[in-house]
């Protein structure tokens, strides 16, 4: 029996044990409102299990003063002279809105149909149980491997907070890797390169008036009454062209940037996300002050994916600019009144971009094809993860991992297949085999 097989074996055997331990860690909340999320007691009981598992070095540690936001790193020590490897998950989890049109309790999960419900599941304790059990797997089958393998169980990734928090403070403790593996939700596809997020508003400027006088406002009144916009100024229906104007940009960006990889479709076949690269997506619309009052005021707050390696934030501003104030060249009103662009705001997360001939993502292909046996799917991640932060701090990164954004992701009924952590536990432990050998 090959040493694949026999870690495979393992795996298959400890699935009950698996499961069981991916719903102690969603029965644990970690949510996260903003400020990285109250994640004591997950990280408590994961490293407890970890010293239990006998890995070489399990330290958990929080570098904000109250200790809310610990990190949970781990290290099964190789040989000596292998490449090094590193899994990362985000330990924290969003808010659950509408707990009462959930099938179950968000953090009481249940299986059901081969799937485990329940408030990060997929997003993503999921990807942390198969890494956690990928090296517990290799270490109780005794595997020699001649490179380090890391785990990364970090803080804050929800509220964009690597930096401040998590991923960056775990590298800045050594807990750094040749190659890295982000284990987000991907489908059980390879995904070697990201879109980028930035948000921006645009705001509207009207004048009020009582709802009354509405008809002098849109209509044209006898000589010598008042009309138009020395009476008000419906900022709502000023703002609808560029309402028009982001829609059309959304389609026209689509058709201006193809990349191979990143909303291509996929490669050798079709991925799970769609086609198309470039998003532009209305999150808030907030219009009006009273409900007796022409709206004196419109407020678009645009959540917008692209791809910075074909354009920069920096361009992409500008041409949303010089746009904005075309528009308001052609109107009486906002010539005089331009409206006013906020960029960015809230989020503005760089993506990531692994070249495909990097060793690790050659690697890693016949990895997933070995614990599979199918086809690796290379396609890009439509979102944004903290592979971009192990990028940019020396760990070229890919992610790949169990559950799909689409399995209500940040929505009701989250879930995640047994199936898919089971089988991202066999990929990962084939990485570990195939990268630190």
């Amino acid at each position: 029996m090959s040493i694949k097989n026999k870690v495979f074996d393992y795996i298959e055997s400890e699935r009950d044990k698996l499961v069981d331990f991916l719903k102690d860690l969603v029965s644990r909340p970690s949510i996260n409102t903003g400020d990285g999320g109250d994640l004591k007691l997950v990280q408590d009981f994961l490293a407890g299990k970890l010293n239990d598992f006998n890995f070489d070095k399990v330290e958990k540690f929080a570098v904000d003063p109250e200790g809310k936001h610990p990190n949970v790193c781990a290290v099964n020590k190789g040989t000596g002279g292998g490449k090094s490897i590193l899994f990362n998950g985000h330990m924290d989890v969003v808010p659950v809105a509408e707990p009462d049109l959930w099938c179950c309790d968000p953090f009481k999960p249940v299986v059901k149909d081969g799937k485990v419900f329940g408030r990060g599941t997929s997003d993503m304790k999921g990807g942390v149980t198969s890494a956690v059990w990928a090296m517990k797997a290799v270490k109780d089958c005794n595997i020699k491997l001649k490179g380090d393998v890391v785990l990364q169980a970090a803080a804050g990734e929800e509220s964009q907070m690597a930096e401040e928090l998590g991923t960056v403070q775990c590298i800045k403790k050594g807990y750094t890797a040749d190659f890295g593996v982000v284990c987000e939700c991907s489908d059980m596809e390879l995904q070697i390169i990201s879109s980028s997020l930035v948000f921006i508003e645009l705001i509207i400027k009207g004048k009020p008036t009582h709802t009354s006088s509405r008809n002098q406002v849109i209509f044209p009144q006898p000589y010598g009454v008042p009309s138009g916009e020395t009476v008000g100024v419906d900022a709502f229906k000023k703002s609808l062209k560029f309402a028009q104007y982001f829609y059309d940009l959304e389609e026209q960006f689509n058709h201006r940037f193809r990349d191979p990889v990143l909303g291509s479709g996929g490669s050798p076949v079709h991925d799970k996300q769609g086609v198309g690269v470039f998003t532009i997506n209305p999150s808030f619309v907030e219009v009006g002050e009273y409900l007796g009052t022409v709206p004196a005021h419109a407020k678009y707050t645009y959540c917008i994916w692209y791809p910075d390696h074909f354009i920069t934030k920096k361009q992409l501003f500008e041409e949303i600019r010089q746009a904005v104030k075309a528009i308001a060249s052609t109107d009486d009103w906002l010539r005089q009144n331009p409206p006013q662009l906020n960029m960015p705001v809230i989020q503005d997360w760089p993506g990531f971009n692994t070249p495909a001939d990097h060793p690790g993502v050659i690697s890693s292909i016949k990895s997933i094809e070995d614990a599979t046996g199918k086809a690796a799917v290379v396609s890009g991640f439509k979102a944004v993860c903290d592979a971009t932060y192990l990028n940019n701090n020396g760990v070229p990164s890919v992610v790949f991992g169990p559950g799909s954004i689409s399995w209500s992701v940040h929505g009701n009924d989250e879930y995640v297949s047994i199936e898919n952590v089971i089988s991202a536990a066999k990929v990962y432990a084939s990485m570990m085999i195939d990268w630190c050998s």
